[in-house]
């Protein structure tokens, strides 16, 4: 979860992210999240959001609001992750989200709970990896080949996996496989 770099928010729980982004939701205001909205500019919460083609848009929705809520209206939705995370670099009042490695100067990542008034855990490669108490809106990359990878297909997968390829899973901000 993004929010502009100069946001007083820190964390923010699961419930309150449906409330913000799911349909009937009450949460409008940065001022019902307890933020002090001239430090925002605006109280209004600008929401940015994934076109809906996205698997991104897909599991938020599913890990957020549950699989028959669906979101409400209004938000600004982005073709792509970087777009998102650029909204919110621009915008003092927006929210949205992204992968991890999306982050930029202009934003700053939220610490999510499950519950509110929950503790917040941090966005981090650990708490992404534990199962248990982790990060909670976190979901693998998987990669699909159509029946056993060869040649270049297979080349490359082994590639991912090793080393040099976790190398820059890790440069690039991602959560690595394995330890």
């Amino acid at each position: 979860m993004y929010v502009h770099k100069n946001s007083p928010l820190d964390s923010i729980s699961i419930e309150e992210l449906a409330e913000i982004y799911g349909e009937g939701g009450k949460i409008t205001r940065w001022s019902q999240l307890g933020v002090d909205p001239k430090k925002l500019g605006n109280d209004t919460i600008i929401r940015v959001s994934r076109q809906n083609s996205s698997g991104t848009y897909v599991y938020f929705r599913e890990a957020v609001m549950g699989k028959t809520r669906d979101y409400k209206l209004g938000s600004i939705d982005q073709n792509g992750s970087v777009d998102v995370v650029a909204l919110v670099s621009n915008t003092p009042s927006a929210i949205g989200y992204s992968g991890m490695g999306y982050a930029d100067p202009g934003v700053k990542m939220l610490k999510v709970s499950k519950h509110k008034g929950g503790v917040g855990v941090a966005p981090t490669v650990e708490n992404a990896k534990k199962r248990e108490g982790g990060y909670p809106i976190t979901r693998p990359l998987l990669l699909y080949t159509a029946g056993e990878p060869k040649d270049k297909a297979k080349h490359f997968l082994d590639w991912i996996l090793d080393k040099p390829g976790q190398k820059v899973v890790v440069e690039l901000g991602y959560v690595p496989v394995g330890p």
